[in-house]
């Protein structure tokens, strides 16, 4: 943001590179290589079937990977990922307030780009895609801008649990539609083989299907946890919380080891506390009850993490580990969406066909392996450019040619 010497007339651009904050870029890299670690496994298997599909691994090393992989990653990096996403729209904001006009109509054309990025996304290349997602909350978002922050608290808080509240009232009113549903004909055996030998168009098909069978679980689960967090990331870089962190370090190590410590517990112990609430699982509420303690699980691991990288990155040796992050979390779009395109190519028919194929623990080694490659390649190209290619077009698209 620049202003004119002889007016005040807010002139809107990209973000410098130099304006940028590492601390938030190195979190934004960790939280990739994290969602990038959870969906290697649903590049190799489908939604249809994700969990009786590695269940199937009974070997020590594979089912011990599978689930701390699950238990401790699955939702919580998506948690920081929505998380900064809300920060990222306060730093925006927070910049061009004073011309609420002109903010508004540039952010519906930031998320209108995000949309078309994520519709590409899906038809193209995989169901999983959050850009869809994040384009339509980040709307909303937009529109809840001016709300007070009290209100904007209460309701990150409400419409966070929103889902559990949903799915206690479907034992009651059971023609609500499901939550959770993914309702398919489609068997898995199927699924594997049109992936790994299908052509490109029954491939699109299946993978529309795959998207539209998961309607229910994106709009009424997982949409409304990707709101509240952009809220909360909102009122969170808002009110300083950051600046807070980074002047009371040890207080905040303490607050990380509370925390941590919790989420491990309850996610070592999930079943057992679940249990505690109700002794069935023919309970009416058993679904409500264990899905309360899976998201209170994410709270805590969520915050725990990043309360850990930025009290590390602030840590002279462990600034030093944690920096190259912050290439990757400078170019996130385009290497979350590389990570679709390497990752399919490998799976499907018209790369390698390779889907299904891979063991737990060799998904992790090519996720670890892939992130590697874009860290090095990403350093690489920020010497040369100020933008990643595909936050250059967003750019392009969000201002305008500026």
């Amino acid at each position: 943001m620049k202003q004119d010497e002889k007016s005040t007339k807010i002139i809107f651009r990209p973000t410098d590179p130099t304006e940028r904050i590492t601390q938030i870029d190195i979190l934004r890299g960790f939280a990739l290589f994290g969602v990038l670690l959870v969906n290697a496994f649903g590049y190799n298997s489908s939604f249809f079937d994700f969990s009786g599909f590695y269940k199937t691994f009974e070997d020590t090393l594979n089912s011990t990977i599978y689930n701390l992989v699950i238990g401790f990653a699955a939702d919580k990096f998506i948690f920081i990922f929505s998380f900064l996403f809300g920060v990222g729209f306060s730093i925006m904001y927070l910049k061009y307030q004073k011309d609420e006009k002109h903010f508004f109509s540039l952010y519906l054309r930031r998320m209108l780009a995000l949309m078309m990025f994520g519709i590409i996304h899906i038809v193209f290349f995989w169901a999983g895609d959050i850009l869809l997602s994040y384009s339509l909350m980040g709307i909303i978002l937009l529109f809840s801008r001016k709300l007070r922050s009290g209100l904007l608290l209460f309701l990150s808080i409400f419409i966070y649990f929103f889902p559990i509240i949903y799915i206690a009232l479907q034992s009651i009113f059971t023609f609500l539609p499901d939550a959770l549903s993914s309702v398919t004909d489609i068997k898995m055996p199927e699924v594997i083989d049109t992936y790994s030998n299908g052509s490109y168009f029954e491939i699109l098909k299946l993978r529309l299907t795959e998207f539209i069978a998961f309607r229910n679980i994106n709009l009424i689960y997982y949409a409304p946890k990707v709101l509240s967090l952009f809220l909360f990331g909102y009122l969170f870089y808002k009110h300083k919380f950051f600046d807070r962190i980074n002047s009371s370090k040890a207080k905040y190590f303490v607050v990380f080891v509370v925390l941590f410590s919790i989420g491990i517990v309850a996610t070592l112990f999930t079943d057992s506390i679940v249990n505690a609430f109700t002794a069935s699982e023919t309970n009416p509420l058993y679904t409500a009850i264990y899905m309360g303690v899976f998201e209170i699980t994410n709270i805590f691991l969520g915050f725990s993490y990043i309360l850990m990288i930025l009290i590390l990155s602030q840590v002279s040796i462990f600034k030093n580990i944690l920096a190259p992050l912050k290439y990757v979390g400078r170019t996130a779009l385009t290497n979350y969406l590389m990570q679709s395109i390497i990752f399919t190519t490998i799976m499907y028919s018209y790369g390698f066909g390779k889907f299904g194929s891979y063991q737990p623990w060799q998904l992790v080694i090519l996720a670890v392996l892939v992130f590697s490659i874009q860290i090095f390649i990403s350093k690489i190209w920020l010497q040369k450019f100020r933008f990643g290619p595909l936050e250059w077009v967003w750019r392009k698209l969000t201002y305008f040619g500026v």
